[in-house]
Order: C-alpha cells, then sequence, then structure tokens
C-alpha cells in the first residue's frame, strides 16, 4: 500500500500525521470465500501494535482503511488493567483482500476530538439493571438481549435462559426502553415503533443458553448472582456472569459465563466455563413455542419447523413473535439461531421443550459458540427488511457458520 495521508472522516479536523514521520502497522486482511465480507470484526494484538508503533494511549490509535476513512477502533482490556488487543471492522470483497492501517495521531487535541465524535457512534453497551429487580441486558445497533437476575428469581421462580428484544433502529435502546416501562408511559412489551420484547423465556434455555446435558438430562441453572462488565464498546461489549453452584449429577458445579456482542451482528459468542466439571455433554438450546408460548415437541407450532443441520454446524427456529392480550397487532416473526465452530456439534435432536445442539464439554476449558437473533419486522438503513423470511434467515445462518469455518487471514507488514 502506498504510504500517504490519510484524512479524516470528518470535515474541519486535519490530522497532524503529514508534519511527522508516522509509525504504523499495515494489515492486509485476506478473504478466500466466493462472497463478500462486511462490517466483520479483525483482531490485532496489541503487543504487535506496540512494537511497530511504540508505546501508545489506546484513545490515541487511528485505523484508515484504502480510501482515507478513518474507522472506529477499540482496545480491548479482556478483563485486565492493559490492553490485549485491538479491533475494527472490515469489508473484504470474495476471493480478495482489503488494506489498513494502524498509526498514532500525533495531535491529542484532534485525537481527543475524534474520540468524541466516534462516541457518539458507539454500536454496542450493556449493564446490570438494578431498577428491573436485577436484569442484565445488552445490545448493538441490530439487537438486544437479556438475562434475568436474581431478584427477579424471588417473584418469577428462576431462568437462565437468554430473552430477545427485537429493534427495527440502529439506536440503542435499552435503557430507554426500561425508564419507559418502568414509569409507566410505555411498556416495551408493545412496538412504539422502535420495536419491542416479544420473546418469551420461562423456564428454559430461551435463545441459545447452554446447559449441562449429562445422562440425558437438561441442568437447567438459576438466575446469575454476580455480573461484571469486560469491555465496553464501540465496537464489542463483553461481560461476564456467575451462577450458584449447581447439582450435575452429584457434583456441585459452578458456571461461569462470558458473552460478547459486535456492533452489526445478530450473534452472540458465548463462552461457557464449568468449575469443578469433569469432562462431559452439554448443550445449547432454543426453546419450542405454541400460542407464544414454551411447549414440548409433541405440542409445538406445526407451522414452525426447526431446521437441523448438525453436519454444518448450526440450527435454527422461528416463532410469532408475542403481542400483549390488549393488542392485536402482528409483531412478525423472531427468528433464533445456534452455531457451533466446525466440528463441534456432536448431534442436533428436538427434546422435551428445546431444540438442542450438543457438545462435548472438556474440563477447564471453555465452551464456545454462537447464538441470536433476527426479525421479520427488522430494517436495513437502507429501509429493506432484513429478515422478512426464514429462508433469508437460513441463508444468514448458513454464510454466518462458513465465515466461522473460513475466517479472515491476517497479514502483518
Amino acid at each position: 500500500m502506498k504510504k500517504m495521508f490519510f484524512p479524516l472522516l470528518f470535515a474541519g479536523l486535519v490530522s497532524s500525521c503529514q508534519n511527522h514521520t508516522a509509525k504504523y502497522l499495515t494489515v492486509d486482511v485476506v478473504n478466500t470465500l466466493d462472497a463478500n465480507r462486511s462490517n466483520e470484526t479483525v483482531e490485532v494484538p496489541w503487543s504487535l501494535v506496540q512494537e511497530r508503533i511504540g508505546e501508545v494511549n489506546p484513545q490515541e490509535l487511528a485505523v484508515f482503511n484504502e480510501i482515507g476513512q478513518r474507522l472506529q477502533v477499540q482496545a480491548l482490556y479482556k478483563g485486565q488493567p492493559q490492553p490485549q488487543s485491538v479491533i475494527f471492522q472490515v469489508e473484504v470483497p470474495a476471493q480478495g483482500s482489503a488494506t489498513y492501517e494502524i498509526m498514532m495521531e500525533f495531535d491529542k487535541q484532534i485525537a481527543a476530538e475524534v474520540g468524541r465524535l466516534l462516541g457518539h457512534y458507539k454500536k454496542t453497551a450493556a449493564r446490570l439493571v438494578p431498577e428491573r429487580m436485577d436484569d442484565f441486558a445488552w445490545e448493538n445497533n441490530r439487537i438486544a438481549y437479556r438475562i434475568y437476575g436474581p431478584a427477579l428469581m424471588k417473584v418469577d421462580g428462576p431462568s437462565n435462559g437468554i430473552d430477545v428484544w427485537c429493534k427495527r433502529t440502529e439506536d440503542l435502546v435499552v435503557d430507554k426502553w426500561y425508564a419507559a416501562d418502568l414509569s409507566g408511559k410505555a411498556s416495551y412489551h408493545q412496538d412504539h415503533g422502535e420495536g419491542l420484547d416479544g420473546y418469551k423465556v420461562g423456564r428454559t434455555l430461551g435463545c441459545g443458553a447452554l446447559a449441562p446435558y449429562v445422562n440425558g438430562q437438561l441442568a437447567l441453572g438459576n438466575n446469575f448472582v454476580t455480573s461484571k462488565i469486560v469491555d465496553s464498546g464501540p465496537i464489542r461489549t463483553s461481560f461476564e456472569l456467575t451462577y450458584a453452584p449447581l447439582d450435575v449429577a452429584g457434583t456441585p458445579v459452578v458456571e461461569v459465563r462470558r458473552i460478547s456482542l459486535d456492533a452489526n451482528s445478530q450473534l452472540n459468542c458465548i463462552s461457557a466455563m464449568f468449575i469443578n466439571a469433569g469432562d462431559m455433554e452439554v448443550a445449547a438450546g432454543i426453546v419450542l413455542k405454541n400460542n407464544k408460548i414454551p411447549a414440548t415437541v409433541a405440542t409445538a407450532d406445526p407451522a414452525y419447523k426447526p431446521l437441523l443441520a448438525p453436519d454444518k454446524g448450526y440450527v435454527t427456529y422461528a416463532e410469532q413473535a408475542d403481542a400483549l392480550s390488549t393488542d392485536t397487532t402482528n409483531n412478525g416473526v423472531i427468528h433464533t439461531a445456534i452455531i457451533f465452530p466446525p466440528s463441534v456439534m456432536s448431534n442436533a435432536k428436538l427434546e422435551g421443550n428445546h431444540l438442542l445442539a450438543t457438545g462435548s464439554y472438556k474440563a477447564n476449558e471453555p465452551f464456545t459458540y454462537y447464538s441470536g437473533a433476527g426479525w421479520s419486522k427488522a430494517i436495513t438503513q437502507e429501509g429493506a427488511l432484513r429478515f422478512p423470511t426464514e429462508a433469508l434467515w437460513q441463508e444468514y445462518v448458513a454464510f454466518e457458520a462458513q465465515k466461522l469455518s473460513n475466517p479472515l487471514e491476517l497479514k502483518f507488514k
């Protein structure tokens, strides 16, 4: 890539890099698939950034693409006191490559102003919601989720499944929806133009939570007891939930669940550790529905048939979104999926009130997989429906599974 001065995305801001001999790290991103890769996150080790650029404050990093656009960049700490890596999102053509440069912005005033402006475009967020019985909620610019905390268990009983909030806006809405609902101004169970909570979890795994699956039995945990933010936007938000000991075949096992959600993705990356557990089978599950409530295999709504593709590493399901009893609105269809990395899914089946994807957990090692949802009423920035049909959702899931098998290749110069 020819060395050049890259203008900022924002008019009126001029980089001072042209007045210095800048140290930089060139990253060539290679796509081996026959399809374009868009808004995909790449990660560069912080040690390499320091090696090429020198000691740098994460807030002073700049990333530019080939046509001189300045991109959002985020330092990941992964729960450590110092940065562990740097991430940004790329666009790479089919069977092609794209080049990016990481450098330091020498002008601290410009770096601060750029950081402020880019901060307005934060696309991920997560927080504990103590004002709503200890919910933990997280979202990006496409979708939102929540998991139930200890206070709610005393009222509604245990539930460690994942809830889905459907969105038709790129804005972050969790704080707004909670405030409106708790004040009595507007229920988040009703679509007021931005989306709604139209998903029922109950005593199930909801949209893709994981559980030990020993001797043919799911060991469903209770609500989480502690939460911790690991990284917070604008590109990726990560957090960790810890659960009380759970009896698994006579052994008290503690689950530590780390969840990450990237901007522009429908899918959570979930990494679970089961402390004090040996090797065992685990299952990620999606609750089956009928009349918008959890149902068994025998009574699930026949209009929505699960897709089981364990040989390809994924399963999908669709259901009619919930509506309040006083609301006659058709709230569309919620599409859900679980994706396992290559060769990790051992089986997929319908059992009890779940669509299950099973795999083998190795003692003292995290079990990592993906789960998430889409909505038939969600719209793109161009105003088109994102997943109006189940076929389009399945196409999205199949491509995400294909990308896991064919990760982008990074070459550093």
